[in-house]
């Protein structure tokens, strides 16, 4: 997951005009926007909060991307879209928005970095449900999010997740008690720490990549 631009520069990223056309929409928590099948075919930008994308059987959740403020995405697909807090979106016709994409071809690679960024995390969740276990899953996550946006400090490096262990674990996909276990175990291994809420201070990245070496 990567950063995304904030909610008050959405707009000045576009092509002018280019939100001519679309409709504003507020969703509260924890609201299913799509499902797979469904006839509704939307392309969302969203202008601010977070949403979820992922798979979901009768028993098994799996999320393949949050998005954020300034992502776009269509709701005509195979994969479930909720809101993991409230949200507002802007809201356009599948059609129309081709037509726009035609008339004004900048913003293509927006959408491309986004459609990108899914297929990606898609392939690593594969990998890693394949060849790795749990703590290689996890070290592995943690290490990618260090990467992209933690901060260096004199402690370590402070990594705002902004996500709860049943986030996490569905990008995993394995249990929110799994992920919170093995917290705690690194926490006394002198891994890492909590820093408040949704923040974890990173204190031995070289400890995390031992551990996101090993093979289920």
């Amino acid at each position: 997951m990567v950063a995304s631009p904030s909610s008050a520069n959405v707009g000045a990223a576009l092509p002018p005009g280019f939100l001519d056309g679309f409709s504003s929409r507020s969703l509260p928590r924890n609201f299913l926007l799509s499902a797979p099948g469904q006839v509704l075919n939307q392309v969302i930008i969203v202008r601010s909060g977070r949403l979820r994308v992922y798979l979901a059987s009768e028993t098994r959740e799996l999320s393949l991307s949050f998005l954020e403020p300034g992502d776009l995405f269509s709701t005509h697909g195979p994969t479930y879209v909720s809101s993991v807090e409230a949200t507002e979106l802007w809201v356009i016709d599948a059609r129309e928005f081709a037509r726009k994409l035609a008339e004004q071809p900048a913003v293509i690679p927006l959408l491309m970095r986004v459609l990108g960024r899914i297929l990606k995390n898609s392939v690593s969740l594969l990998e890693d449900l394949a060849f790795r276990d749990v703590p290689a899953r996890f070290a592995r996550f943690l290490i990618l999010q260090a990467e992209q946006r933690g901060v260096p400090t004199e402690g370590g490096t402070l990594l705002p997740l902004n996500l709860g262990t049943e986030d996490i674990a569905c990008l995993l996909g394995t249990t929110r008690q799994s992920v919170s276990s093995l917290i705690n175990q690194w926490q006394r291994d002198g891994l890492l720490t909590r820093h408040g809420r949704g923040k974890l201070m990173i204190l031995d990245l070289p400890g995390l990549l031992a551990r996101s070496l090993n093979s289920a």
